[in-house]
């Protein structure tokens, strides 16, 4: 799978990555080293404690990365439960959100290793 079909592939903003990142060499290298972020298992983690806290770190971390990758689906999905956990420390339920964003994010993962 090409870089552009990467974004095409997961609803990304392949024309943004390009114009900011500028060649899909460097986009590719980048989308590797998220693979070693370990953001899925932090998203899995945080939403297995229920700790409003580290949900908001981990979604706050993930929709910095997304955004800069113009990895839209993930963005749009984390920055949602940042917004909807930022300076809570509890009474807050986004277990189905997260849950979401948890799918995504594996399918975008999987998406990453088919990248040639």
């Amino acid at each position: 799978m090409t870089v552009k079909e990467f974004y095409d592939a997961i609803g990304g903003d392949y024309a943004k990555a390009k114009d900011t990142l500028y060649s899909d060499q460097f986009i590719s290298g980048l989308l590797k080293k998220f693979l070693m972020g370990n953001y899925y298992n932090g998203l899995i983690r945080a939403n297995a404690l229920k700790d409003v806290t580290e949900i908001f770190n981990v979604t706050h971390t993930l929709k910095g990365v997304a955004g800069n990758l113009s990895l839209t689906p993930l963005y749009t999905k984390a920055s949602a439960i940042c917004e909807a956990t930022r300076g809570k420390t509890g009474g807050v339920d986004v277990s189905k959100e997260m849950d979401d964003l948890i799918e995504t994010c594996l399918f975008v993962i999987k998406r990453i290793e088919e990248i040639e």
